[in-house]
């Protein structure tokens, strides 16, 4: 088709009609066309798109074996629909339903098993739920479909697939035995470790993080000394999620060296250069803007190094963060120990430095803390008051499912107040439109309890303003419907 929409983009009274490119079906039957070029050359494109549309001639394959017997109960003809139309949508709704399903061991009817896996090949958020709901039948296709390849997920525990496959193949093994049995993927890639390729080792350490065990410890610490630098930085990513290694007790032992305590409060004595042992366990030299390379070395040390350090050292998480007296190392320090907390998933310490830190709180922290605990900590007002704000809108995300009744409630009251200041108007009422609030209002539509109905009713009812009116009343109706669709399943 080039030559022949080159000829059309130059005219046929500049340059010749030609067939070179076409199909050689094609190009016999244009080459007996004549008279005006420029129908010749319409021709010649109307008989190449006929033959294109024709599609492939039929050739021989063999009948593949059935799909294996899926014996789950089949999703309701409604629940189908409402799957289909929810994941077209990205509905909110969507987490609440998937659990619902799996948990009642629904699978997805077979005329739906395609376009679900359309779906979760374009939808990474919800790929594993969607091939749980297509179940057999769907690898079983997904298989005949070099498209859905990343699809399949290879229920084989043996290890033939990590010593014959591709290495997308190995690397998808890997992972998938990590989840079923840690020791075999282990066992296998400490044994080829050696004879593996440096660009596929770093991606065989991260798969490690599934069923991250201290039987790990002795192969991580060997890739320390691995000539690449994202095999060993990839090491010490695991090695820092794992506070009984080695490296976190070297670590340990660093920090009591830059790290004193006088009178109470945290002296910080950082080296201006870090030996070549430090540079091995993975603190390395970051520019800073707003710091210098001691901060740096400071804030990879305490990352790294075990929580229960500070237990030892000053006391409590409380104590020690109410130990620091320099107001200049105070962002580091939380910055580290919140890093450290998140890597050793250590709920006390997330929990002592939200009381601290309030609304500042280093995101990554919150699912940590207790689902009680945090509501308790939202409704003190920790922090700031206004926790209602748009932008503090991921704090909740943190809650437990459905949230609370009083947390509930007290949302609800904040929104009506906020409501009242839209339709008091003035200068500053564009700061209470409930545009300002579409994340919290799209929050509570996945998580309020069906109790807060009632409320949100009420609070319609009470609202002067329109548009908080109208928003009161959807989050109501979207919850009665959430209610709906998780009543099909039951």
């Amino acid at each position: 088709m080039s030559s022949l929409m080159s000829t059309a983009l130059l005219g046929t009274s500049r340059t010749a009609v030609a067939f070179e490119d076409l199909p050689a079906d094609v190009r016999g039957a244009a080459e007996t066309c004549d008279g005006d070029s420029a129908a010749v050359l319409l021709t010649a494109a109307a008989l190449e798109r006929a033959y294109r549309a024709g599609g492939a001639g039929s050739t021989t394959a063999e009948v593949p074996p059935p799909a294996r017997d899926d014996p789950r109960l089949t999703l309701p003809e409604s629940s189908s629909a409402h799957l289909v139309s929810m994941l077209a949508a990205k509905a909110t709704l969507l987490d609440d339903w998937f659990a619902l399903a799996i948990e009642r061991n629904f699978r997805a009817p077979d005329h739906l098993v395609a376009e679900l896996l359309s779906y979760a090949r374009a939808n990474e958020l919800y790929r594993e739920n969607i091939l749980r709901i297509v179940g057999e039948r769907g690898q079983w296709l997904a298989a005949r479909n070099p498209e859905w390849s990343m699809l399949i997920r290879h229920r084989d525990a043996g290890p033939g697939l990590w010593r014959h496959g591709t290495p997308a193949e190995r690397l998808q093994w890997l992972a998938d035995a990590r989840r079923s049995d840690p020791a075999l993927a282990l066992a296998e890639l400490s044994q080829t470790w050696e004879t593996e390729r440096g660009e596929h080792k770093a991606a065989f350490l991260a798969a490690l993080a599934a069923g991250l065990s201290a039987d790990d410890i002795p192969l991580l610490e060997h890739a320390l000394d691995d000539k690449r630098k994202d095999v060993r930085r990839e090491a010490v990513n695991m090695l820092r999620r794992l506070p009984g290694s080695q490296c976190a007790e070297r670590m340990a032992q660093r920090v009591q060296t830059w790290v004193h305590v006088e009178q109470g409060g945290i002296v910080v004595d950082v080296p201006d250069e870090i030996d070549t042992a430090a540079r091995r366990d993975g603190i390395e030299d970051r520019p800073n803007p707003h710091t210098d390379y001691r901060a740096e070395y400071m804030r990879q040390a305490i990352a790294a190094a075990p929580l229960t350090l500070w237990n030892t050292m000053i006391g409590e998480p409380a104590a020690v963060l109410s130990s620091i007296t320099d107001g200049v190392w105070e962002p580091i320090l939380h910055d580290a120990w919140s890093t450290a907390a998140v890597l050793q998933h250590n709920s006390e310490w997330a929990e002592a430095i939200f009381t601290v830190r309030g609304l500042s709180t280093d995101r990554r922290l919150l699912p940590l803390i207790p689902g009680r605990a945090l509501a308790d900590l939202l409704l003190s007002g920790t922090g700031d008051a206004n926790v209602l704000h748009p932008d503090r809108a991921a704090i909740y995300e943190a809650l437990p499912r459905p949230w609370p009744a009083d947390i509930t409630a007290s949302v609800i009251a904040q929104w009506e107040r906020v409501a009242a200041r839209r339709a008091d108007g003035g200068a500053r009422a564009n700061e209470f439109s409930r545009y300002k609030y579409a994340a919290s209002l799209r929050l509570a539509q996945a998580n309020f309890p069906y109790s807060a109905v009632p409320l949100l009713n009420r609070a319609a009812e009470r609202a002067r303003d329109i548009d908080w009116q109208q928003s009161f009343i959807k989050v109501a109706t979207t919850i009665v419907h959430r209610k709906t669709l998780l009543e099909e399943l039951t």
